[in-house]
């Protein structure tokens, strides 16, 4: 709503002369054509009576005349067109915030500029326009930061600000900005007002939670034109998580096409100074899986990169991981006390000898969490259930081959196995049971062909006699009545079994047989944990963290980002430790902490895969504040301060002069 003010009210009294046209139309006396006559005393006499008073001639003249002489002395009253807002207070000094979106998704290159380069330009231009008496930037990224720590009158370093920015590969929090924005402006005394530059893309803004007082002015800026196609590295998965030096190794990668249209690329893997390329299709909207098969003859820490040929949004045609190649193994045998020599864990700690990669010990005390990858439980009773889902839950693969003793509400609690009314029993069979594996599972891809026979090839003669329900959970079982030999679910953090297959050479001519080794060196390689917590993957947008360990000296540790070029670091004491911290925030890529020439720890950092799609929202779906533009903005502010219009009153004069001299001319062309 606009309203009009006087800035010279004292002379309003000048708008009664605008009767003055009218006045001269009625009492001016026009002098009329003379023609030769006898007499006309009679008739001056008549006029005399009757036409003291002249009725205009000519309305047009008139109106034209009258408006004109109106606009000409409103113009020296000054008018000024005012808006009517409720939140500004006339005379208050005008603190203005610009929150600009500096999120990934602002590097999408829009023409020949990027968003964020558009979103600066813009806010450059209004407060070069609005002149606000205090005003400040906070930048939405994963932790919001503003340019002063209160806003502030120095407008030109705020533009100097602008001109250097560049966009993050962090996600924006939104909410945040907002908030600190808001408090802010509580500090201060006068008109609030939060102007909010961003593309608004979609999966940052559609769940945003923020809410803005009434007494701030909110309007929000979209830099985003239309929607960007983009093709996108979504994820990298290897599979074991961490495979010992010479095990098969499969990474998979994801890749998703943000676009109506089917998308073609290159996927390229390197993987420790390998390299492996393929080509790709993937349809619209649509996504697809592409697998690489290698392996690694050493131990240590191998950095991986699989990188897309170069789209328009080239930030996330990049993705990292970090495989943790191990020397050996690590496989426990729990035991009773006194049982050490238990022919069961003989056996294992017989084919840890034959195979280089496995390591063994027997011990008659449940491990720590994180000492060893495969826990085999010899004569498990059914207890202990909370510290194995602990253990579980930490990466360890749990086995357990029951007693007697163990009830089978255990077996069911540990493996997640249906219900049954039956007690465990254990049975003797003197010609002994087969047993053939029963589901088509990963660890008997080597076994397909028969090359190395059958995986549980021998004769048992003893055996629990496990309920036939679960026999959807078995990958080997008995030939003769499908009774449950090897029960595997791999649904929980770390892969758990029951074994029901005895090793003890008085039981069963297994260990003797030719794949026996064969068969037990696929099984704990795949039953391994691929679910172990990745220490090595740290977020963009914040520092990279070590814990030191206690045989490195701080002082001889340098980090290397993939610039190359060292980042300084502190030491700061947290509850794990002394423990390193970079100075920088951290960006994609892959680190390299050192001592000398040693690679002694790695870190890698990825871009947000929510920033990859790059459609936007309009943000008239917003509940809080104002859709505009940048002129928008501008109009209202003038409108606030008053926009004078006596200059459109003097052209108004002119324009009425001009046609009130048309009329007249045309009258005259007519009466002749």
């Amino acid at each position: 709503m606009s309203i009009s003010l006087l800035s010279n009210p004292a002379l309003i009294w000048l708008m009664a002369l605008a009767v003055i046209p009218i006045l001269v139309h009625l009492f001016a006396k026009s002098r009329p054509p003379q023609h030769p006559f006898s007499n006309i005393d009679f008739l001056r006499k008549i006029l005399k009576k009757t036409a003291r008073i002249r009725r205009p001639q000519d309305w047009l003249t008139l109106i034209l005349r009258t408006l004109a002489a109106a606009a000409l002395l409103f113009a020296f009253l000054q008018p000024i067109l005012v808006s009517n807002d409720p939140q500004t207070i006339a005379g208050a000094d005008d603190n203005l915030i610009i929150i600009i979106d500096q999120s990934a998704s602002m590097a999408a290159t829009q023409g020949s500029t990027t968003r964020l380069t558009e979103a600066c330009s813009q806010a450059s231009n209004l407060l070069a326009k609005l002149s606000p008496d205090n005003a400040n930037i906070i930048w939405i990224k994963s932790t919001p930061t503003a340019v002063y720590p209160a806003p502030g009158p120095n407008l030109s370093f705020l533009s100097d600000a602008l001109q250097h920015a560049e966009p993050t590969d962090e996600n924006g929090a939104i909410s945040a900005a907002i908030s600190l924005a808001i408090d802010q402006l509580k500090k201060c005394q006068g008109n609030h007002q939060i102007i909010l530059i961003s593309d608004f893309q979609k999966n940052a803004w559609e769940n945003a939670d923020f809410t803005i007082p009434s007494s701030i002015k909110f309007s929000k800026i979209s830099v985003s034109d239309k929607a960007l196609a983009n093709l996108a590295i979504d994820s990298i998965t290897t599979t074991p998580s961490s495979p010992v030096a010479g095990q098969d190794l499969t990474i998979s990668c994801r890749i998703k096409n943000y676009s109506d249209k089917p998308k073609s690329s290159s996927i390229y893997l390197n993987a420790g100074g390998g390299r492996q390329s393929k080509d790709i299709e993937v349809a619209a909207w649509g996504q697809t899986e592409v697998t690489f098969k290698t392996r690694f003859s050493h131990h240590g820490i191998i950095p991986i990169t699989v990188s897309l040929s170069e789209d328009t949004f080239p930030a996330d045609d990049h993705r990292h991981s970090v495989i943790k190649v191990r020397e050996s193994l690590r496989l426990c045998s729990l035991v009773k006390h006194g049982t050490e020599n238990s022919p069961s864990a003989a056996i294992l700690a017989r084919l840890a000898r034959a195979l280089p990669w496995l390591s063994h010990n027997i011990t008659d005390k449940l491990p720590k969490p994180g000492s060893c990858d495969i826990l085999f439980i010899h004569q498990w009773d059914g207890d202990q259930l909370n510290a194995l889902t602990e253990l579980s839950d930490n990466g360890t693969s749990i086995i357990v081959n029951p007693s007697n003793k163990c009830p089978i509400a255990s077996l069911q609690s540990l493996l997640d196995l249906p219900k049954v009314n039956t007690s465990l029993s254990i049975n003797n069979n003197k010609k002994g049971w087969k047993a053939e594996r029963c589901a088509d599972n990963s660890i008997f891809e080597i076994f397909h062909n028969n090359e190395f026979g059958q995986p549980a090839q021998g004769s048992f003669r003893q055996r629990f006699e496990l309920p036939s329900e679960w026999e959807p959970f078995a990958i080997i079982h008995y030939s003769q009545d499908n009774i449950p030999a090897i029960l595997l679910n791999s649904n929980f953090a770390s892969p758990r079994l029951i074994w029901n297959l005895p090793f003890d050479p008085a039981l069963s001519n297994w260990v003797t047989q030719e794949p026996f080794v064969t068969f037990m060196a696929e099984l704990f390689l795949h039953v391994q944990s691929n679910n172990r917590f990745n220490s090595f993957e740290q977020l963009p947008g914040t520092p990279l963290t070590w814990v030191l360990p206690d045989n490195i000296d701080a002082q001889t540790v340098t980090l290397l980002p993939p610039s190359g070029n060292p980042w300084q670091t502190s030491l700061i004491h947290t509850k794990q430790g002394a423990t390193l911290q970079s100075k920088k925030p951290a960006v994609p890529g892959i680190y390299q902490w050192r001592t000398g020439s040693t690679t002694v720890h790695t870190n890698f950092v990825n871009f947000p895969t929510t920033e990859s799609d790059l459609r936007t929202l309009d943000p008239a779906e917003l509940p809080q504040g104002e859709s505009a533009d940048k002129n928008d903005i501008l109009r209202a502010q003038a409108l606030n301060q008053g926009i004078p219009i006596w200059h459109w009153l003097i052209a108004a004069v002119i324009l009425l002069l001009i046609a009130e001299a048309f009329s007249s001319t045309a009258k005259r062309a007519s009466t002749t």
